[in-house]
C-alpha cells in the first residue's frame, strides 16, 4: 500500500532511527516506520532518503503492529522516497488533526506493567506544553519536564531521544516558553526493576518544536 508521511520525529533508536509522522491520507493516524525483523527494530538513514522532520516522504509498506505500538509500518523493496518540505506551520496543523493528545492516564515518566496492558489510546501523543525544560541528569541521559494541562509533568523526566539536542545538553541546559511535543509509549514493558521486580514501559519524547514567543 502506497503512504505519504509528513515526518514529525526521526529520532535514535538502538543504533538506527525510529522515523515517524501524520498519514497524510488520514491526519488523525500516527505512522511509526520500523524494521521487518519482527522486532519493530531501527531503520537507517538511507532507508528513508535521509529525510529529516518536517520533509514529506512516500513510500510502498505494509502495516505491522507489535504489542502497543499498532501504527508501525515497514517499507517494501526500497521504495521510501523524499518529495517535499514543509514549515513549521504544518506542524500546528499536524497537531489540531492529529487524534490523540494525552499522557495515558497517569503523571509519571512510565506505566506499570498493568497500566500498559489497560492502555486503549494509540502510542503516540502530540502536546502543546510550556515551561520546558531540556537537560542532562545525574547520570548523562537526556531528560525533558514540561507543564501540561495545568500541571507539572512529571515527577522525574521523561526520556529525550530528539538527537538534536544531544550535543547542545552536554554543555548547557535548554529551555522553551512553548513547544509542541511528539510523545511515545513502547511496545511493552521491556524494563525490570532491579529489587522490586516490577516491569515498566518508559514513555519517551522523540521531538521537540520549541518556541520562545
Amino acid at each position: 500500500m502506497k503512504k505519504r508521511v509528513f515526518l514529525l520525529a526521526v529520532s535514535c533508536k538502538n543504533g538506527g532511527l525510529c522515523p515517524g509522522g501524520i498519514d497524510l491520507d488520514n491526519p488523525k493516524e500516527w505512522i511509526r516506520i520500523v524494521r521487518d525483523d519482527g522486532q519493530a527494530g531501527a531503520v537507517q538513514g538511507h532507508e528513508i532518503d535521509f529525510a529529516q522532520p518536517l520533509d514529506v516522504i512516500e513510500f510502498d509498506g505494509r502495516s505491522m503492529p507489535q504489542g502497543k505500538q499498532k501504527e508501525n509500518w515497514v517499507i517494501d523493496n526500497h521504495s521510501c522516497r523524499k518529495i517535499g518540505t514543509e514549515s513549521m506551520k504544518r506542524v500546528v496543523q499536524a497537531f489540531r488533526e492529529y487524534g490523540y493528545h494525552g499522557f495515558w492516564n497517569n503523571g509519571y515518566s512510565y506505566l506499570r506493567e498493568d497500566e500498559l496492558e489497560n492502555v486503549t489510546q494509540p502510542s503516540e501523543s502530540i502536546l502543546l506544553v510550556s515551561d520546558v525544560r531540556l537537560y542532562k541528569n545525574d547520570y548523562g541521559k537526556a531528560k525533558i519536564d514540561f507543564t501540561w494541562s495545568g500541571l507539572r509533568y512529571p515527577m522525574r523526566g521523561v526520556s529525550l531521544t530528539d538527537q538534536d539536542f544531544y550535543d547542545i545538553l552536554d554543555n548547557e541546559e535548554v529551555c522553551y516558553k512553548y513547544a509542541i511535543i511528539v510523545i511515545s509509549i513502547p511496545k511493552d514493558a521491556d524494563w525490570t526493576h532491579p529489587e522490586t521486580g516490577e516491569r515498566r514501559a518508559y514513555k519517551f519524547v522523540s521531538k521537540v518544536f520549541g518556541s520562545n514567543k
